[in-house]
Order: C-alpha cells, then structure tokens, then sequence
C-alpha cells in the first residue's frame, strides 16, 4: 500500500468518527470500550500495585529474617570468641605444667592438706587416654571413713587448683557401720600435650 493511500484511509477513518457523524448505537460501542479499557487499565494499576505490595512485604520479611539471622551469628561468634579465649588460657596453663606436674604427688600433697591423708585406700593411675591434640593422664582414688565435711573440702581443693584438674566418675557411699562416715571414689584426670 503506498503512502497516499494509507493517508487516505486515515483521513476517511478520523472524518467518520467526527462527532457529528456517529450514531448513538456507535456512540454506546465506544462508550462501553471506553470503559472496558479505563477498566483493565485499573485492574492492570491495582494488579501490579498489589504485586509489588506484596513483593515489599516479602522483602521486609526477608530483611527482619536475615537482621534475625545477623544477630544470632553475632552471639555465635561472640561465644566462639570466648570459648577460644578460655581454650587459649587452658592450653597455656597445661603447657606451663608440662613436664614440672605430677598428679599423684599433688593429690597426695593436697590429701595432706585436706588432713585425708591417712584416709587414703588407694590411688591408681589409669592409662593415658590420647585426645588430639592432649594426653588425658587419670588416676582413680579412694577415701574411706571421712566426713562430708571432710570430703568435700578436699575435692574443692582439687577443683580450686591451679593447674587443669577435671573430677569424674564421683561416688559416695555410706559406712554401714557408722552412716555419718562416708567412702569416697572418684576420678581426677589431668591434661598434657601429646607429643
């Protein structure tokens, strides 16, 4: 189709829908189309203002989420700072006693203290347990006929100790013949580095 006429057809559309040549069932076409599209042009408004309402509120979701998630690998990371901090103390205080700490001479020495000495029945030294990167040297022991009293202020001078002790394996049992008097057997296990 050549230029003059598709110019034409454009003159001759725009003169038939002059005002004053369309009819009034013509007239109710183009209104009800007038309204159709004024009608999806606001479904079309409200869909995408909806859309993008909800794209936003999944997006804040989204940011309290990963604030939420901030926060915990914050405090995760503040107690794995302290939790290394007390690893870093506890390997400079079993590396300051490697070599110059026995456990049975302490426990003996503190069992003297304790005035449980003579209350001793035994004290045996277990293997050594390898847990890389340390050595767990244990000895078991066994007080016979003392007091709670008694009893308890040694196994806190055990657990107040400077050097790296751990009690496990605890028991208390009564005398039969005199209840106020206990047995007492436990485990006391120390730290070394392997190698």
């Amino acid at each position: 189709m050549n230029a003059f006429l598709q110019s034409a057809l454009i003159q001759s559309l725009l003169a038939r829908f002059r005002p004053d040549r369309i009819t009034s069932r013509e007239r109710l076409y183009l209104l009800a189309g007038g309204f159709a599209m004024l009608g999806l042009l606001l479904y079309g408004v409200y869909s995408a203002g909806a859309t993008y309402l909800d794209r936003m509120k999944g997006l804040d979701r989204l940011i309290r989420q990963k604030q939420e998630a901030m926060t915990t690998l914050d405090q995760i990371r503040r107690e794995y700072v302290r939790i290394k901090g007390r690893i870093g103390a506890l390997d400079e205080r079993i590396r300051k006693d490697q070599g110059q700490f026995s456990l049975l001479s302490f426990l003996e020495s503190l069992a003297g203290t304790a005035d449980v000495r003579s209350r001793i029945a035994y004290m045996r030294p277990q293997a050594a347990v390898p847990m890389d990167p340390y050595r767990e040297i244990s000895v078991e022991m066994k007080i016979e006929n003392v007091t709670l009293d008694q009893a308890v202020r040694f196994l806190s001078s055990i657990e107040q100790a400077p050097h790296v002790l751990k009690i496990r394996n605890l028991h208390f049992r009564t005398r039969y013949a005199n209840p106020q008097f206990l047995d007492v057997t436990f485990l006391v296990s120390t730290y070394e580095t392997a190698g």
